[in-house]
């Protein structure tokens, strides 16, 4: 599961220029077609039906429990506490993953913005309910976790107009590039056969070369390039780097998506010459493959009596350490075994390794040290990076703010995002860091300054309204505070912030029984939002 620092959150994107329906596809390339539909891949997003029946799911870190529950308009998620006074229930509209290892419910809001939603269903042991990824928490984000551009990359075809800027499914054009040329005037469309031994493996390592699932950002995308502008055939490196520590990491496991960084590092990869490939196992388009001919093209004379299956041995099936309801098939290619019981349960971890990284993929661009000092996110190394490459974009300078204010050098900090806001006036990021930033030293009329013109550019953003709210609330600004928190709840009333601020400006004007509407609305959202439960006491008690 990639982390997502430097991705945008999708909201709905504009239609990728090139691309058609991939039901074009169907009329003339029938048998492939209708055999790609049944991979997982061409099942990987989906609208929600035929939800797997759930009566009960207790969690008991977050002592909620939940339900799978259907309504005339579909199946909805019921969230709930012991005391069944803070029911919530989001629908389900959009299942991500195929089933053949798990799949994820998927809401989308009013804003047309896809929430994660906590509870995923897994395949093992004839199929489970448990918690979603990352969820196995008492703080878990319940129903508030945004899925990004970096997740539905992998697990989505192109947006388009048509279908509201979703895709369902991983489609042709993925592999094979934009059809519109092709289909409508029988112009060339991109055959991987064709291509070089790199860039073909480079069509799969787009969403299969993740080196770590609790590192720094695993990879970071060139700046200026959009989350789908990735077009098979170009080098991977043009359109985004992957990073892996200096130092491996002491535990050696593997992740949901690392399949291509298993391969890639297998001696019978880097000895092959570039005649091991991931179709030299795999038919994308559904077939089956006979693996231990694949191996014994190499090994003839290896093992005659374990010619049955040399994955069982050399590419064992293991758990995986970001979704640990998941098992996966190891690509590291070994020549023994590994000890013990790979299958065994594994604890969900949300602590975060550390230590410097280094290029993974490809392994030098002329332009590697600015990406690398980000991954880092050292602000030494950014600055001597900056001074050499003079970045036009805003992605360095944020980060380099960022690098400033962990180190507390508030001062390089504020110069620093004040830069990425010159060279991105829509980037909300940097706004709400600067604004943080100045709040925290008191200049309050600085922060407004900043955030006043903010709003205006990047209107009926939440997360901008409510720091703008707040200053003007610490300015005795009370009715700004609460036209601007009003906004707030309207565009994403799922934002217990929002109604926490609300419930904050609503109290300072006397509106008691309004404030402890508004509290009781965030603890709904969160049920963990301490300051929330604090406030509605303090209003109670008068």
């Amino acid at each position: 599961m990639r982390w997502a620092w430097l991705f945008a959150a999708l909201s709905v994107h504009a239609a990728e220029p090139g691309y058609v329906d991939p039901a074009t596809c169907r009329p003339c390339h029938t048998r492939i077609f209708e055999s790609y539909r049944k991979t997982g891949m061409g099942r990987s997003f989906a609208k929600a039906v035929d939800i797997p029946r759930l009566a009960e799911f207790f969690h008991q870190p977050s002592e909620r429990y939940y339900s799978v529950v259907e309504r005339s308009d579909g199946a909805y998620l019921r969230r709930w506490q012991a005391s069944a006074t803070n029911i919530i229930e989001k629908r389900i509209d959009y299942v991500i993953g195929s089933g053949n290892h798990s799949k994820t419910l998927v809401h989308r809001d009013q804003r047309g913005q896809l929430i994660e939603l906590p509870l995923s269903w897994y395949s093992e042991r004839d199929g489970y309910w448990a918690m979603s990824p990352g969820y196995d928490r008492p703080d878990h984000s319940d129903f508030r976790r945004e899925v990004t551009d970096s997740c539905l990359f992998c697990h989505n075809g192109y947006p388009s107009e048509a279908n509201g800027g979703l895709a369902s499914g991983i489609d042709c054009q993925r592999c094979h590039g934009p059809g519109e040329v092709h289909a409508t005037r029988n112009g060339r469309i991109v055959n991987p056969a064709g291509l070089s031994p790199e860039r073909q493996i480079e069509i799969c390592a787009q969403c299969h070369l993740e080196s770590s699932s609790r590192t720094l950002p695993d990879a970071i995308r060139r700046f200026g390039r959009g989350p789908f502008s990735y077009r098979p055939g170009e080098p991977l490196g043009d359109f985004i780097l992957y990073f892996e520590f200096v130092k491996s990491a002491p535990l050696d496991r593997i992740t949901v998506n690392n399949s291509a960084y298993g391969l890639m590092r297998s001696k019978c990869f880097l000895r092959s010459g570039g005649k091991l490939k991931c179709t030299t196992c795999h038919d994308p388009h559904g077939g089956t493959a006979n693996y231990v001919q694949a191996c014994r093209g190499c090994h003839q004379t290896s093992h005659q009596a374990s010619t049955r299956d040399c994955t069982n041995c050399h590419m064992q099936k293991r758990r995986t350490e970001d979704a640990v309801h998941v098992v996966m098939t190891d690509h590291l290619i070994r020549a023994r075994p590994l000890p013990g019981d790979l299958l065994a349960p594994l604890e969900e971890r949300h602590d975060r390794l550390t230590g410097p990284a280094k290029l993974l993929y490809p392994g030098r661009v002329a332009d590697g040290a600015l990406y690398i000092a980000m991954a880092n996110a050292s602000a030494p190394d950014l600055e001597k990076a900056i001074a050499v490459a003079r970045p036009k974009h805003a992605e360095p300078f944020f980060a380099l703010g960022e690098a400033y204010r962990i180190s507390g050098r508030d001062e390089q900090a504020e110069q620093a995002y004040r830069q990425a806001i010159t060279l991105d006036p829509k980037d909300q990021r940097a706004y709400s860091a600067l604004s943080a930033l100045l709040v925290s030293r008191g200049d309050l009329d600085a922060a407004i300054a900043i955030l006043e013109p903010a709003t205006a550019r990047i209107p009926s953003q939440p997360s901008l309204l409510n720091s703008l709210a707040v200053v003007y609330s610490r300015k005795q600004r009370f009715d700004d505070a609460l036209r601007l928190l009003s906004d707030a709840v309207r565009v994403n009333p799922d934002e217990p912030l929002s109604w926490l601020n609300l419930g904050v400006s609503l109290e300072a004007r006397k509106d008691r029984e309004g404030a402890a509407a508004a509290y009781r609305q965030a603890l709904l959202l969160q049920p963990d939002l301490v300051r929330a439960r604090e406030y509605l006491g303090r209003v109670l008690k008068h």
